[in-house]
């Protein structure tokens, strides 16, 4: 029988369409049976559309209740039905609205349906919510809602799940969803609880170290979710532990390479490295005085700490030192002296009470002066190293006999092999032409140098042993430049180059060592240092009255051996030159030659 103005349809020429109800509640299906046995008719119609080509009719709203006649009726029943030609995107908007107002759908299947009518509406919020009958927050809480999982989704649907308890997960990251719902399910945890749970792994945002900016518009922000959900940690926190940690580390390790101008050793410390800092200092339990301090700054082994443990992210624990056997022997040697120095002054002041009478043999001894030291940095050792190549090669170039005597315990030795072809190839060619030498092979070259003009012979030999200043070692390297006696003040120059091989510790404590800190004066000095690198070098190289030329850094002389009282077997007895020969001033062109 039909309703009045509301025609009907056999139930067989009707069909699903494309519901955003997923989940129907047998409970509640099972009392809509009852109510159609007891009426005897479905009172109120479904919204239908026509099918293209075909004699069926699709299910745009009411799927609930033809579900249930075709239980009651069966297949038969003359459905009422109200016939609408509708668009996709309105017939899921009809869809929508119906199940909102009558037996709700779940939250999770709103978002589903929100998200579809978002992207029809090519992401117009406020169109999708106004063809939904929606108000934009109410767009807004289903679209926060797709943050979780499918399995988080449906078992919101299927009512295993509070609403609560998935606002609470919307805001943990995806791969720890699913083991905490089943956790959830399993002991059927309430929302505050799991609120409680969730809220000790948060970490508060207020105590991050890195730039929180761009966690404003995070899914995993507890202010988003407090904004929209009634489930939320409330403001301030971040819900994803492991980002946050990893946006912690960077901005450790940021700090860290920052800190990489200031001092030798920068080291994270980690929680599990079970790291102790060991401060040096001037004066205290762990003082190794004030002379010995500024060369400490000095050291490979001066450095700063960065912490990577928590709570303490960040913090820098600067001045320490991490050679412990070093430091124990700089403090003792401190200690040493102190106990000196006061046992000095207790004797001076014995005998001024005592008409300046001499006491026993048990005087002690007058405090001993500390020689400070310190580890060199490898970066300045291997360019240290260079230098002094290239000085042994020059002074190799203005002594001739000395040159000889080399040549001859390089071949008596069989180091003929420390030659280099490469360094003695470019000074031959500043020496006899650009292409003096360029032939392959022995036999090849003796014809070139046949060629070559006699009158640089003698500078061409005198390259050949002067090249072997790049070749040998360390060691002989060192013999090398006692024997030549080099004069680092006649080679070293000042320049931007060189300074920049510091840090700025090692810079405090070069300018200490060799007179700019006091030259420039304290509160100058302190200026300077509180600039750029880049400035602070520009202002150690230009300070006013320092006599730059013939100053040489500790760490750029080479050790001097002790003078023999005989003459060594390459020196040539008395026949030895103690000084330049007269035509070391003709050979300024040799000295650039071997300079590069």
């Amino acid at each position: 029988m039909d309703i009045p103005n509301h025609p009907t349809l056999p139930l067989h020429r009707i069909v699903q369409g494309k519901n955003p109800r997923e989940y129907f509640d047998p409970a509640e299906m099972a009392e809509l049976e009852d109510g159609l046995r007891a009426a005897g008719r479905v009172i109120q119609p479904i919204i239908v559309r026509p099918i293209p080509n075909a004699d069926l009719y699709e299910i745009v709203a009411g799927e609930r209740r033809w579900r249930a006649a075709k239980t009651v009726f069966g297949d038969d029943y003359g459905m009422p039905v109200v016939i609408e030609a509708l668009s996709d995107e309105q017939a899921e908007a009809f869809a929508t609205i119906e199940n909102h107002h009558r037996a709700a759908m779940s939250h999770a299947e709103e978002a589903q349906a929100a998200r579809r009518q978002l992207m029809r509406y090519k992401g117009d919020k406020a169109e999708a919510a106004a063809s939904l009958g929606w108000k934009p927050d109410v767009l807004e809480r289903r679209l926060a809602l797709l943050t979780c999982t499918p399995a988080v989704l449906k078992a919101l649907t299927q009512r295993q799940i509070q609403l609560g308890h998935a606002e609470l997960l919307a805001g943990v990251p995806p791969q720890k969803q699913d083991s905490v719902l089943t956790g959830v399910i399993a002991h059927k945890v309430p929302v505050g609880v799991l609120k409680e749970q969730l809220g000790r792994f948060a970490r508060r945002l207020a105590d991050a170290i890195f730039d929180t900016a761009q966690c404003a518009a995070c899914p995993h922000n507890s202010s988003r979710q407090s904004g929209l959900f009634d489930a939320s940690l409330g403001d301030g926190f971040c819900q994803h532990p492991t980002h946050y940690d990893e946006l912690t580390m960077q901005a450790v390790e940021a700090k860290a390479a920052s800190l990489g101008e200031q001092y030798p050793v920068v080291r994270i410390v980690r929680a599990t490295d079970g790291f102790s800092p060991l401060p040096v200092a001037e004066d205290g339990a762990l003082g190794v005085g004030p002379v010995q301090y500024g060369a400490c700054k000095g050291c490979a082994s001066f450095g700063c700490a960065v912490s990577a443990t928590p709570g303490t992210q960040g913090e820098v624990t600067a001045s320490l030192c991490f050679d412990a056997e070093c430091n124990s022997h700089k403090v003792a040697a401190w200690m040493k002296a102190q106990r000196e120095s006061a046992k000095q002054e207790a004797y001076s002041d014995k005998a001024s009470g005592q008409g300046g009478k001499r006491q026993p043999a048990s005087k002690p001894t007058a405090k001993p002066a500390t020689v400070p030291s310190n580890k060199t940095p490898q970066r300045v050792i291997d360019h240290r190293l260079m230098q002094w190549r290239k000085w042994a090669a020059k002074e190799l170039m203005v002594q001739p006999e000395r040159n000889r005597r080399v040549m001859v315990a390089l071949a008596g030795s069989g180091r003929t092999s420390d030659v280099r072809s490469s360094e003695y190839g470019q000074a031959a060619s500043k020496i006899a032409g650009a292409e003096a030498i360029r032939g392959a092979g022995f036999r090849g070259l003796l014809d070139e140098v046949d060629a070559i003009d006699a009158q640089h012979l003698e500078r061409l030999t005198l390259a050949v042993t002067a090249a072997a200043a790049f070749g040998v070692t360390t060691h002989d390297l060192e013999a090398l430049l006692n024997y030549l006696q080099v004069d680092e003040g006649k080679h070293f120059k000042w320049d931007a180059a060189f300074l920049d091989l510091f840090t700025m510790s090692e810079l405090d404590a070069l300018a200490g060592e060799v007179g700019l800190k006091t030259k420039m004066g304290a509160s100058l000095y302190k200026l300077a240092r509180a600039k750029k690198k880049a400035d602070f070098i520009k202002a150690l190289l230009t300070v006013p009255g320092f006599a730059y030329d013939g100053s040489v850094p500790s760490a750029m002389r080479y050790p001097r051996k002790e003078a023999q009282p005989e003459a060594g077997p390459l020196d040539g007895g008395s026949a030895r030159a103690t000084g330049r020969p007269p035509e070391a001033a003709q050979d300024a062109d040799e000295e650039a030659a071997l300079a590069a």
